[in-house]
């Protein structure tokens, strides 16, 4: 039990997102979170893709450099809602989240979300594109769905997983990816990284 203890804390997640470390125990598996913030912000004509790829393994850079000097794996993810080309961040206030949600209602937007695993100085990075569709949203509806709390701290101000799920007529695409971090693209990249491999007979047990 000891060895395993210890191996399992060659895994970390460079992020403080419930979301992200709900998604990775689905997983079954066995990690530290490590606190690595990074300046969330575009280059001058940088496309969303890029810039999300681009975020996730800053992230994930960021985590190794607080836990340098061994071999591990660390995961960085970034999730960014899209309408029009336009990137919908957090949002600022209540009025931000209004006009975010204001211009989701009764259209198709797309949720980009990258996932980066990071060993021994080498980057592995996925991209998920998947297409989410809202229906027609009231003035008061977008009222009481900010007073819930839920709309703060989300990418495009609504949280798949929650009571923002109302609001989606359709999606298409990886759920887990609009959650927050695509687990089919994270179980490519820790098979490509060796993670997988090295930590099977752990993740089986």
């Amino acid at each position: 039990m000891e060895a395993q203890a210890n191996e399992a804390k060659l895994l970390y997640l460079a992020s403080g997102s419930p979301r992200r470390q709900e998604l990775l125990h689905q997983l079954n598996l066995d990690f530290e979170v490590v606190n690595a913030p990074v300046e969330e912000v575009a280059l001058p004509n940088e496309s969303p893709e890029s810039y999300v790829r681009r975020i996730a393994i800053e992230k994930a850079f960021s985590g190794f450099n607080k836990v340098a000097g061994k071999k591990i794996w660390v995961i960085g993810g970034d999730t960014a809602v899209v309408l029009n080309g336009k990137v919908f961040g957090k949002p600022k206030n209540e009025a931000d989240a209004h006009k975010m949600l204001r211009l989701l209602s009764a259209k198709t937007h797309v949720v980009l979300s990258a996932v980066a695993v990071l060993f021994d100085g080498e980057a592995f990075s996925a991209l998920n594109k998947t297409e989410v569709t809202f229906r027609e949203l009231s003035e008061d509806e977008i009222h009481a769905y900010w007073l819930s709390g839920e709309p703060e701290g989300k990418a495009g101000s609504y949280a798949i997983q929650g009571l923002g799920a109302r609001f989606i007529e359709n999606i298409k695409g990886s759920y887990s990816g609009v959650m927050g971090l695509p687990l089919f693209e994270l179980d490519q990249l820790l098979t490509a990284s060796g993670y997988l491999e090295k930590f099977k007979g752990i993740q089986n047990a």
